[in-house]
């Protein structure tokens, strides 16, 4: 006979830290208790992990969301002040120092960060709020809106934190401009972002990263996140400089004509001869167009790298978080309930067992039962070093955790073998165990260890072979240990196990049973199934919408890429146009950069996505994206196709060419 209760501590306002006090104090004043003592968190650890799979989705579209808005603070600031440039020289002219030239720019953008910041958060709130309500017909949870404001506060910060962050090489950058500009042109002028402002922008990211690693959930996905961005940018450097390189090899085949000689000597560098020539690739020639924008490529204002870095690394990561959503709807909707049985049982007693195979075989002959011995034990001790004995009081209630054991043939969940390996199947030698990978790591546990488990007052000694993990969310019986065949034979006395048969056929196999054998409790998963499909039906909601969200950021950091580039491009295409290049020309010039990049930046957003999802998808979530990267495919294509597209008319729309702007402006 099993007695158990249930104690309710007395603060309300930290009840895991109040419920590990008590039961400390237990420990302490009963040091011979047998009992095995919980919290409610320490209970609920394995649906913490299922959710934790989920979670993982949710805070790479959270932390892609953060980066993309950085992305778009940068550009939207760097095209803000773009237009600034003479205001800037001016004051600096008349001798307005630059800290405070700093100070009263900074002041406007983080006071347009606030207010952003702010309509986030309210936003963010009520959504919180809104799906709370929808679900809390099917979850027991409690609305509190007052637990949200620590949350909202804390989305603030970090809003106003990666403008600032984001914000400093491009205020830099501005600032850079002299008051010789005024006589050149500021249009033509080249700007630089001086050392003061990367250090600036390195204290500031320290910040937010540290602030990041304290309040995710898993601080190791928060560095590894930030690992893979680091890693991503690196990337797109050098994929920027190859393009560049590649670009000028393909100028170099051009052949000097007097056309060229010309315009080498109206743009007074040289570029000419690349711009007009006949570039040859295997002998065939290229439009001049295209020749015309991969000079502009490769030149050292070309918008190449911002472009690359910003459209580049949204695009990356809005492909990764494309493939876990994807992935993780298709794990709930179709792969679990695929693969789950119809029926689960409990409490099945060994001569029984026959009888549950004869009842589920009478509903469908061709059903499939899989059995499977459950033994409840206890590991007292380590290498010979008793648990209950240690000075440890982890360690001491460590020894007094129930742990589910059973046989590698009733390896009904298919765990995944880590570390160490299975024994053979005909293994006939002193007995050996397998170990969870949490317990295993609680308990720092290695391979060749000697542990002794305490089964109904009877110790059983056992070599650790192998350490496995579950399968998260397809995970059943969630086993602490599988003992090596005939070692649990003395303990075996009850079952559990699963059958799979049609859902149609499952009620009729549950009366069966139910008549033949009372004691044994069946559960149909159909039921369980239909109340997760509308739970997760809502969170694919919730999910489409976060998804949604980052998508509209991305498309808004495209639109500042463009923005940014504008000033730049029209004063170029006016060079153009003025040493008599067509209107017509210069747009299909336009047309063929913006094909390029849309390429260039697709297919990189593809593999590297894809790599990325793939990555946490199987060492975090234990998902399996194949057959889903079709919709990476389909992300980065269309949403290069749309914003380039769209930024390619802006910009046309735009261009209102006249070369007396040439002399307007200084160039």
């Amino acid at each position: 006979v099993e007695y158990r209760y249930r104690v309710r501590t007395d603060d309300a306002a930290t009840p895991t830290a109040t419920a590990a006090a008590w039961r400390d104090a237990l420990t302490a004043a009963h040091p011979g208790l047998d009992a095995e003592v919980e919290t409610f968190e320490e209970r609920s650890e394995r649906l913490a992990e299922v959710l934790g799979q989920i979670g993982s989705g949710l805070l790479l579209i959270g932390f892609s969301a953060l980066f993309i808005g950085g992305l778009g603070v940068f550009n939207s600031v760097q095209a803000y002040l773009q237009g600034k440039l003479t205001s800037l020289a001016t004051l600096r002219a008349l001798g307005l120092r630059d800290r405070r030239l700093a100070a009263f720019v900074l002041l406007q953008i983080v006071m347009l960060a606030v207010l952003a910041s702010l309509a986030g958060v309210l936003l963010g709130t009520a959504f919180a709020l809104a799906a709370g309500l929808a679900v809390s017909g099917q979850v027991p949870m409690a609305l509190q809106a007052a637990r949200l404001w620590p949350a909202a506060g804390l989305g603030l910060l970090f809003g106003v934190l990666t403008a600032v962050t984001f914000a400093w090489p491009a205020l830099g950058r501005a600032l850079s401009v002299t008051p010789a500009a005024l006589f050149r042109g500021v249009t033509g002028t080249e700007l630089r972002t001086p050392r003061g402002a990367w250090l600036l922008t390195g204290g500031t990211a320290a910040v937010v990263l540290v602030l990041l690693m304290a309040s995710v959930p898993d601080p190791l996905f928060g560095a590894g996140f930030v690992l893979a961005v680091v890693l991503l940018l690196a990337l797109l450097e050098g994929l920027t400089r190859g393009l560049r390189g590649l670009a000028a090899r393909l100028q170099e085949g051009s052949a000097g004509g007097s056309a060229g000689d010309g315009a080498g000597d109206g743009a007074g560098d040289g570029a000419g001869d690349r711009v007009a020539g006949r570039a040859r690739r295997g002998g065939r020639r290229l439009p001049v167009e295209l020749q015309l924008a991969l000079a502009g490529l490769h030149q050292p204002a070309s918008p190449l790298r911002p472009a690359l870095l910003s459209l580049g690394s949204a695009l990356t990561l809005l492909v990764a978080c494309t493939l876990v959503v994807t992935s993780l709807l298709r794990t709930v909707n179709e792969t679990v309930p695929a693969r789950a049985p119809a029926l689960v049982f409990y409490d099945v007693q060994t001569h029984q067992l026959d009888t549950l195979r004869d009842a589920v075989h009478a509903s469908s002959a061709s059903a499939q039962v899989r059995t499977a011995p459950l033994v409840l034990g206890r590991l007292v001790a380590v290498n010979g070093e008793s648990l209950l004995d240690s000075a440890d009081p982890e360690r001491v209630r460590d020894a007094r955790d129930e742990q589910k054991l059973s046989t590698r043939a009733g390896n009904i969940d298919d765990v995944l073998v880590g570390r160490g390996a299975w024994w053979p199947l005909d293994y006939a030698g002193p007995p050996l165990v397998a170990m969870e990978d949490r317990e295993a790591e609680e308990r720092d546990l290695a391979i060749g260890d000697r542990l002794r488990f305490d089964i109904l007052g009877r110790p059983l000694d056992v070599t650790l072979a192998a350490i496995y993990s579950q399968r998260g969310l397809q995970s059943r019986l969630w086993l602490e240990a599988i003992v090596s065949d005939g070692a649990l034979d003395p303990f075996i006395s009850r079952h559990v196990g699963a059958a799979y048969l049609a859902d149609d056929l499952a009620l009729a196999a549950q009366d069966r049973l139910a008549a033949a054998a009372p004691n044994i409790a069946s559960v149909r998963t159909e039921t369980m199934l239909r109340e997760t499909r509308r739970l997760m039906a809502r969170a694919g909601t919730g999910l489409a919408v976060v998804a949604g969200v980052c998508l509209l950021a991305s498309l808004l950091v495209l639109g500042s890429v463009v923005a940014a580039s504008r000033t730049r491009q029209v004063y170029d295409a006016t060079v153009m146009h003025a040493l008599g290049a067509r209107l017509s020309g210069l747009r299909r010039v336009l047309y063929w950069e913006y094909a390029l990049l849309a390429v260039v930046t697709a297919s990189f957003a593809v593999v590297a996505g894809s790599a990325l999802a793939t990555a946490l998808l199987r060492w975090r979530m234990y998902m399996d994206p194949f057959g889903l990267y079709w919709s990476g495919v389909a992300t980065a294509v269309l949403v290069s196709a749309i914003s380039l597209g769209l930024g390619a008319r802006y910009l046309l729309q735009q261009m209102r060419l006249n070369p007396a702007m040439l002399l307007r402006s200084g160039g």
